[in-house]
């Protein structure tokens, strides 16, 4: 019997630890079993992106994204077939982007902010995951990833998460918490989160190759 490939989509916002939990799923599960499609590879370039009314591009917004490449681009791994596209390399012009290959695995996590907001995108989805944070606790998150460590304006990174990342949350992202499939609670500093979401992704996979 062949396998059943699961395709699964997790979301939140910004800074409530899509990312590190994907990364958790795929060291535990493996790279034979897992692939992984990141929506931030289909950013649109800055000069694309809509400004506030401060002149500050706002890379929070479903427009941001090239969201008909990736619904393409699922749909091709879910035909078996593998994708390349360039690495988001945050619009360092330093940078060279890699080349990202998804292969196609019986698991194909989709990680990103505006799964669920377009309805063609969210019909490609197996499985909606929710990863639940604090507002306080994800611009401290957000704070520490990108001043402390991407070197970013501390102040620019708390005006962007005012401005742009929460009133974005509130209105595409948070309305479809009650509509997923399971709900994370991500807010502590261990591994619960993670080991929550591995769990449930565990159990799905095998009940859809039973």
């Amino acid at each position: 019997m062949g396998i059943n490939r699961i395709v699964i989509g997790i979301s939140g916002c910004s800074a409530s630890g899509k990312s590190f939990i994907v990364k958790y799923i795929l060291d535990n599960l493996g790279d034979e079993l897992v692939s992984i499609l990141y929506q931030d590879n289909y950013y649109r370039k800055r000069e694309d992106q809509i400004k506030d009314d401060k002149g500050n591009y706002n890379f929070d917004l479903p427009t941001s994204f090239h969201i008909d490449q990736q619904i393409d681009d699922i749909k091709k791994i879910k035909n078996g077939k593998k994708v390349v596209r360039n690495e988001y390399t945050f619009n360092n012009p330093s940078i060279n982007p890699k080349k990202i290959i998804v292969n196609p695995r019986p698991i194909l996590l989709v990680e990103g902010l505006f799964l669920f907001d377009n309805s063609d995108l969210l019909s490609l989805f197996d499985k909606k995951i929710f990863i639940d944070s604090e507002i306080e606790t994800m611009i401290n998150r957000r704070i520490k990833r990108d001043h402390n460590i991407r070197g970013y304006d501390k102040d620019d990174v708390i005006y962007k998460y005012e401005n742009h990342v929460i009133p974005a949350y509130k209105k595409y992202i948070l309305p479809h918490k009650d509509y997923s499939d399971i709900i994370v609670d991500n807010n502590k500093k261990d591994f619960e989160g993670a080991k929550t979401t591995l769990d449930y992704i565990t159990k799905q996979y095998a009940l859809y190759n039973k």
